[in-house]
């Protein structure tokens, strides 16, 4: 087996446990020739190891699997494992100024985490494993639904029905919620069709339930530049960097993630089977937070412990996506799952800005609606298909205008969030307003999501 040359390092002091290893530079052009020997095949590749420092003048040999740069050949990724040692694993990503990556040993529960500095040299530390492969400890959905009532578990299920946009027969193998987009998820499904017809059902799930994890992935994203895929051509087009990966398991397990992996080329989040497909999605959402970079958002609690997985606001029928989101198994239509800032009453993770922390990957959308729009009536209707529009953040409004006829009347309107299960994130409050721009009537109820 080749053996590509090893970054010579300095191992000055850079932080407690920590040491520079040299530049990000140095870094990335070690792996030009892994570069060369992936073009020429996998077979290549696999003939081809590194050695990288680890600090205070040892090293570590690492056998490639993977090794990719992009068109413009600034930005790579590349993952293998640690040559001899079983249960390990690696990646590193970025580009020369910005590098990320990891070496794991997991029987013996560390890592050593690379990271570029703001001088441009890379940092290298050991860290606890958990640091760079956290357990994902939230509960399973079936194991949140059994601890209902017999009464919520038939109302929570039923509520399985309500979705904006059913199923009509789609192919689930080229499914795309934003095409164009510069950035894209694949959902990779396609262990469930491993030795079975592509007209069956799959195993315990149907094709429905699948297309209902990828929407509720979808909505939970629709505030991004993110194109949410179960078609591996597009994902393949996507940049490195401008891609994820969220694998699908048949079988039961507790789902967990690889966190700052998006951009990487590598399944980034490991997600097992769940009751529904909106269970499912929910905490596929959950997961692929993770590969943003997102740690859990979690409750301070009266006693002075904390809780790693908050249970959000029951009198609001609100819970954080980082948090334990189960819990808006029994609230009905009305549950509010949100990416958070840590704003609620005992948030133990205030620093933590979700929205802000993703846009570090994928660009926001462009708001749809600037200024108003007048609202399209068909005689004294107003149907829901023909009039909407997206919110982004808690920032954004959308304004729609109508006119009374000068003999005065009545309106009644009622504004409503299109996603109930999947992505059920909006909590809509709206506000009428008169020609002067006086406030004429708010609604904003403490546990409705419509007003």
């Amino acid at each position: 087996m080749g053996r590509l040359p090893t970054l010579l390092a300095a191992a000055a002091a850079s932080g407690a446990g920590a040491a520079r290893i040299g530049s990000g530079a140095d870094l990335f052009a070690q792996f030009a020739p892994a570069f060369a020997a992936a073009k020429r095949g996998a077979g290549a590749l696999e003939e081809t190891s590194m050695v990288l420092p680890t600090g205070a003048g040892g090293v570590v040999e690492v056998d490639l699997s993977d090794a990719e740069v992009d068109a413009e050949g600034v930005y790579m990724a590349a993952n293998g494992r640690v040559h001899g040692v079983a249960a390990s694993d690696f990646m590193m990503k970025g580009t020369a100024e910005d590098m990320y990556g990891w070496v794991t040993y997991e029987d013996e529960g560390r890592a050593l985490e690379y990271r570029s500095l703001d001088d441009g040299a890379v940092d290298v530390r050991e860290v606890a494993l958990e640091e760079v492969k956290p357990g994902c400890g939230v509960q399973t959905e079936e194991e949140a639904v059994a601890n209902l009532t017999e009464a919520d578990r038939r109302a929570y299920e039923a509520l399985a029905e309500r979705h904006e946009g059913t199923y009509n027969g789609q192919d689930i193998r080229y499914l795309q919620s934003l095409p164009g987009a510069k950035a894209v998820l694949m959902l990779d499904i396609d262990v469930f069709f491993r030795n079975k017809a592509l007209n069956d059902d799959v195993t315990r799930y149907s094709k429905r339930h699948f297309y209902e994890n990828w929407q509720t992935v979808a909505a939970g994203f629709s505030m991004f530049e993110l194109n949410v895929v179960t078609d591996w051509e597009v994902y393949r087009r996507a940049s490195i960097r401008d891609r994820g990966l969220a694998c699908f398991f048949d079988e039961d397990g507790r789902s967990a993630a690889w966190p700052n992996s998006f951009g990487s080329n590598r399944c980034g989040s490991y997600n097992y089977r769940q009751k529904t497909g909106y269970g499912l999605g929910r905490m596929t959402l959950h997961e692929v937070g993770h590969q943003f970079g997102l740690e859990h958002h979690g409750d301070v609690l009266s006693s002075g412990h904390w809780r790693e997985y908050s249970n959000g606001l029951p009198e609001f029928k609100y819970v954080p996506i980082m948090g334990n989101f189960w819990v808006g198994k029994g609230w009905g239509g009305d549950a509010l799952y949100q990416w958070s800032k840590g704003e609620y009453a005992g948030a133990s993770n205030t620093g933590q800005d979700d929205l802000r922390l993703i846009q570090r990957y994928v660009a926001r959308r462009q708001d749809d609606i600037r200024g108003n729009v007048p609202l399209k009536i068909a005689g004294t209707a107003v149907r829901a298909a023909e009039n909407r529009g997206k919110i982004a953040d808690s920032q954004d409004s959308d304004a729609f205008t109508f006119a009374v006829g000068s003999g005065g009347g009545r309106v009644d309107l009622d504004v409503d969030r299109t996603e109930y299960v999947g992505g059920a994130m909006l909590d809509v409050e709206a506000t009428l307003l008169n020609a002067e721009g006086k406030v004429v009537a708010r609604s904003n109820p403490t546990a409705r999501r419509s007003a």
